[in-house]
């Protein structure tokens, strides 16, 4: 089921994948249409490199943290074949088909907090830093108030420096508590930052589809989604 070479996916790969990742079958053949055109060799699988070829993907700060999400082994010659494209992808999506826990599918929000807690942990030590969360934090709050080190920010993102920096406080304070606790667990992230709403500030739904009518599609219900 890894592998795609035809246009469509038949029945049977679209009710496994259903039942796995609880999308329907019209955002299915969308991802799938979207994994096609990344994998422009043909291969039936995709690499790092064709992900950072998305010019959207590429733009983001937060780049190496969302192909790290697909590719965890940091290996440049590592495979992610559809199934585990799907799976990937499937954790920011709003599922529209068997939403019952006969899916086997894991809380949405757990999901999306497990994967945020990994980009946090860019040393892959197991656990949270307080420099990296700062780092990691400021980029999802205000990507505009990260431009490169020999580049200014745009007034825009000068407007919103005290809006953004007070928002890092409070969440800083809220994962870190008032101690001097320079690092956490990915238990104790998760666990203390359940209610923000850190994960609906990923903007990964933006590049998985080709044209704006797709995109709509993929990303019916994401207010619902935020809620969960």
């Amino acid at each position: 089921m890894g592998a795609v070479g035809s246009r469509q996916l038949n029945p049977a790969q679209l009710g496994d994948h259903q039942q796995a990742t609880g999308l329907s079958a019209e955002q299915l053949e969308q991802l799938h249409t979207r994994f096609r055109s990344l994998d422009r060799h043909q291969r039936g699988y995709l690499t790092p490199t064709d992900l950072l070829r998305i010019p959207q993907l590429s733009l983001n700060p937060l780049h190496r943290q969302i192909v790290d999400g697909f590719f965890p082994s940091r290996d440049p010659s590592a495979r992610l074949y559809f199934a585990q494209f799907v799976e990937t992808c499937a954790t920011f999506l709003v599922p529209q088909f068997g939403r019952s826990s006969s899916t086997g599918r894991r809380d949405g929000r757990a999901q999306k907090l497990r994967l945020l807690t990994k980009m946090f942990d860019t040393r892959r030590s197991g656990c949270i830093t307080r420099d990296d969360f700062r780092q990691i934090m400021r980029s999802l709050l205000d990507p505009i108030w990260n431009p490169p080190q020999d580049q200014t920010p745009s007034g825009e993102g000068q407007d919103r420096r005290p809006e953004v920096e007070a928002e890092l406080q409070l969440l800083e304070q809220q994962a870190f508590g008032f101690s001097g606790c320079d690092q956490i667990s990915y238990a104790e992230f998760e666990q203390r930052l359940h209610s923000a709403d850190v994960a609906g500030r990923l903007s990964i739904v933006k590049w998985l589809v080709d044209d704006d009518e797709a995109r709509m599609g993929l990303q019916e219900g994401s207010s619902a989604d935020q809620g969960q």
